[in-house]
């Protein structure tokens, strides 16, 4: 479903140009959940942008179905091809009601039965008629992003691309929103990709990984050789103790407890 090849990315600055992506290459097949996880500044965003039109290559290929990347990008392509950013405070329109920010998507698509549709898209990410006519301030950050994911569910695509979607969300609130990102690949059979620095988000919902470091991709491995921890690369190792979170051998050697 989704071919990356050699990929380069560059940004121009006041200096000249900085590379935040470099030879980077990766296939998802159809119905897969890929992640793409690294520290912050590794590139992952960027190639999400630019699996959505966003962000123009400098070299490289990327082909999502039958749409090559770099080509005019059709109206079928953005139906196919939707994102759900990290920020559920800003990512919708403080102005729209929920009602507003789900009818647009579908009349910029043609796409009828309005009503029906938006109800149903609230019902599917688990939210009640009830929130229809509120706006985003009236919304907490878990409600917001379900009114995000339903947006970009609401015009039916076959690739969902998820920016850090639990990161701004408290801990109880991501467990629920993983659920409901499971249960809606599994239901509607979506291939997607997951950006995440996290290696427990992307266990719990990812069946391979690519490890991005420096803008370029440092390894891929499946999520049974993570949870093996059967890696190769140093980068990915660190990620994984960084996953494992507090030591207290870790800790009294940094003089954690002579502090406290």
């Amino acid at each position: 479903m989704i071919d990356v090849l050699n990929a380069h990315i560059r940004f121009k600055t006041k200096t000249g140009y900085a590379d935040a992506v470099r030879d980077a290459s990766f296939h998802v097949d159809e119905g897969e959940v890929f992640g793409l996880v690294g520290e912050s500044g590794s590139g992952k965003s960027t190639i999400l942008r630019a699996l959505t039109g966003l962000v123009p290559l400098a070299g490289g290929a990327m082909q999502v179905a039958t749409h090559s990347l770099g080509s005019k990008i059709d109206r079928a392509f953005r139906r196919d091809v939707q994102m759900v950013f990290q920020d559920p405070y800003g990512s919708l329109h403080p102005r729209f009601t929920v009602d507003q920010t789900l009818r647009e998507p579908l009349a910029i698509n043609g796409i009828g039965d309005e009503d029906e549709r938006i109800l149903n898209g609230l019902r599917e990410v688990g939210l009640g008629p009830a929130f229809r006519f509120r706006y985003a301030h009236q919304l907490s950050g878990g409600q917001r992003q379900r009114v995000s994911i339903a947006r970009a569910l609401i015009v039916e695509p076959r690739v969902l691309l998820l920016d850090e979607p639990t990161s701004a969300l408290d801990v109880s609130v991501q467990a629920e929103i993983l659920n409901l990102l499971r249960r809606l690949h599994r239901e509607r059979k979506l291939t997607m990709i997951l950006v995440s620095h996290n290696l427990a988000v992307v266990g719990f919902l990812c069946q391979r990984i690519a490890v991005m470091r420096n803008g370029e991709v440092v390894e891929q491995l499946s999520i049974d050789a993570v949870r093996a921890r059967d890696v190769k690369h140093e980068y990915t190792r660190s990620l994984l103790l960084a996953t494992e979170g507090y030591k207290r051998k870790v800790a009294e050697v940094i003089g954690v407890d002579a502090a406290l």
